[in-house]
């Protein structure tokens, strides 16, 4: 099992690793679910250095400033 943020109301969703897509059942927003293997980069929100992150963190911490960057999970496709 995997689990990710919805993008529409936040909710904690789970599901079977491999999926490429889950629905939320709160919001019915459908948000893709990412390979659990792939990483993501970000800018620091307060130093702005380049921060390199599993993809599906909530937030990383920068180890430069110690700021944490809230990051966005999921992405929302059109219905």
């Amino acid at each position: 099992m995997a689990q990710l943020i919805c993008g529409g109301c936040r909710t904690l969703l789970m599901y079977a690793r491999g999926a490429t897509s889950v629905r939320c059942s709160c919001c019915q927003m459908v948000n893709l679910a990412p390979a659990s293997n792939q990483l993501a980069h970000v800018n620091c929100g307060n130093c702005h250095t380049t921060l390199m992150y599993p993809y599906g963190a909530p937030s990383v911490k920068c180890a430069i400033c110690h700021y944490i960057t809230n990051v966005n999970v999921s992405i929302r496709e059109m219905r």
